[in-house]
């Protein structure tokens, strides 16, 4: 079933939503969340405080919408990656350079751990989407085994091993760690997907 075509005023909406979103990344990286506001996101997003006000209820609205997005990407990629029928080693390195990729594109995962350990709401927002990662990852992990791609395993043990490591690299690279900045993804991936497949035996 084909999705229902948006109307020309809704993409305009869906255009100034982004903008929007775009500007508080720049703001809550500027500025950290606890200094951030409306104000200053409207003025970089050129929009007035009215029209943010349209779209989102709050700053913490714009954050919580963001991380939604981040964990819509990261689900995403993981489902596409279940699909892929090429070699191991490749799969798993090309989806983990695509998870990294949307990361480094939406540095908004440490700001949003802060909140959620001093906001209930938050936390549990944040606790269901994490869940959700590890669910599409666990399915990830099972698709390879049934394939014959990789021995049986504990799928939520292996899920939740790998969303630890993507935590540390999101905190790793928002904090801007100049040696993990300096190393192409690619070649991070490539190295962490082959230990994961053959391990550190001799």
């Amino acid at each position: 079933m084909e999705a229902q075509k948006l109307s020309r005023r809704e993409r305009q909406a869906e255009i100034l939503k982004k903008e929007i979103l775009d500007a508080a990344v720049k703001v809550f990286k500027q500025y950290g969340f606890e200094k951030a506001t409306t104000k200053k996101i409207a003025s970089e997003a050129e929009v007035s405080e009215g029209t943010l006000y349209y779209y989102f209820e709050n700053k913490r609205d714009i954050l919580i919408t963001l991380f939604k997005i981040l964990i819509e990407n990261l689900t995403t990629n993981l489902v596409q990656a279940s699909e892929d029928k090429g070699d191991i080693t490749n799969v798993l390195s090309k989806g983990l350079a695509h998870q990294y990729s949307q990361i480094n594109a939406l540095p908004i995962i440490t700001l949003f751990m802060h909140e959620a350990r001093l906001d209930p709401e938050v936390r549990k927002i944040f606790s269901k989407m994490i869940s959700t990662v590890r669910e599409s990852g666990a399915k990830l992990i099972k698709q390879l085994e049934r394939d014959g791609k990789i021995r049986a395993v504990d799928h939520k043990k292996m899920a939740l091993l790998m969303s630890l490591v993507g935590i540390g690299y999101m905190t790793l690279f928002e904090t801007g760690d100049k040696e993990l900045t300096h190393i192409p993804i690619e070649d991070l991936t490539d190295d962490f997907a082959h230990i994961l497949v053959t391990g550190l035996k001799l």
